[in-house]
């Protein structure tokens, strides 16, 4: 079998009860031995003590020495079995105390702390499950930061998007309300893309309710669901600036497509002109497609009064950037201080 397949397998950990009966044994060892060596060595240097001053000793007097020189060597041997005993045994509750201190740590330093580990016993257990629950605490840490995180960037996202629509439903609903005599065709005309905006909304809420990823459904055509969305983005800016839409670049091909979430980069475009753009200048709409890639091109003169002085929290373009990434693509953005354009590229997948 060769060493790969070999695996080392680790010790198993003492029982503490163990250890302490090993210190236990190992101190009596040491004492009995300590017990026999003193009292030998105590009864022959005796001996020839006495032997050497020429003093005879009775048989009374014998016993007597040697209960004594037991006594005494006794004595020494529990003396020297307490030390030792207590010597061995104070390192593992010196342990103990470490990992009482380490749980402190813990607590005051957010399980950002490891206790150290010594032996091979319960204790030794004790202290790597300490240290398992405060690593699995700081990853649990770790996962609901990047959750609330994530939770706020997602209700960002939305909010913004949800905004969009409801100030083109309040433009349509103040037009309704301002114009006294329309056509039976226009007021259909608004009612259809009051209703379209508050579909809208209500699926934007939807996602922001259960966070749901989208929809993505077979799209036919892509050419001509770019040109309805090049038509609806020359409505909604109908009659405050003047749009230009070029398809020309476009062919027909079938793919996957989230629907919604090309919509939320619509709004996000259109969003931008109504905040940014110079309405003196032409706004400019460009769809084409290279193989399978969608390209997304709008371009406007920046309005001179909002360069420099309009905090914009850019929220929207990370909008249309994550939608991008979604699909694989990305979102370029160039800004000269005059004129403002972005680029969006879309991979659309292949019908399943």
């Amino acid at each position: 079998m060769s060493n790969k397949n070999k695996t080392v397998k680790k010790p198993e950990n003492k029982k503490l009860s163990t250890v302490i009966l090993e210190y236990l044994f190992l101190s009596a060892a040491i004492s009995l031995f300590t017990f026999f060596f003193l009292y030998s060595t105590s009864v022959s240097i005796g001996d020839n003590y006495l032997a050497k001053k020429g003093f005879i000793l009775t048989d009374m007097q014998q016993v007597t020495f040697h209960v004594w020189a037991r006594s005494i060597c006794v004595l020494a041997s529990i003396l020297l079995f307490i030390v030792v005993f207590l010597s061995v045994l104070g390192q593992r509750l010196s342990y103990l105390v470490t990992i009482t201190k380490g749980v402190e740590q813990l607590h005051e330093k957010g399980m950002d702390y490891d206790i150290p580990l010594e032996g091979n016993d319960d204790l030794t257990r004790l202290a790597e499950s300490i240290n398992y629950l405060a690593a699995a605490r700081r990853d649990l840490w770790r996962q609901e930061k990047d959750f609330q995180e994530e939770r706020e960037a997602w209700i960002r996202s939305l909010s913004h998007d949800i905004r969009t629509p409801l100030t083109s439903m309040l433009s349509y609903s103040e037009m309704l309300q301002s114009r006294e005599h329309l056509s039976r065709d226009e007021m259909e005309t608004y009612i259809d893309l009051v209703y379209s905006k508050a579909t809208q909304i209500r699926q934007l809420t939807e996602q922001l309710m259960d966070r749901g990823r989208g929809t993505w459904e077979r799209i036919d055509d892509i050419r001509f669901l770019a040109g309805q969305f090049a038509d609806e983005w020359e409505e909604l800016l109908e009659g405050r600036f003047d749009c230009a839409t070029d398809l020309s670049g476009m062919t027909s091909f079938s793919g996957m497509a989230d629907v919604h979430a090309l919509r939320r980069i619509l709004d996000n475009l259109v969003s931008n002109v109504e905040k940014y753009a110079d309405s003196s200048h032409e706004v400019e709409l460009t769809l084409k497609n290279e193989d399978r890639r969608l390209i997304l091109i709008q371009e406007n003169h920046i309005l001179a009064e909002s360069f420099g002085s309009v905090e914009s929290s850019r929220i929207g373009l990370e909008n249309v950037q994550k939608i991008a990434a979604l699909y694989k693509g990305q979102a370029d953005v160039s800004d000269d201080g005059s004129v403002f354009a972005i680029r969006i590229t879309l991979n659309i997948p292949e019908c399943l």
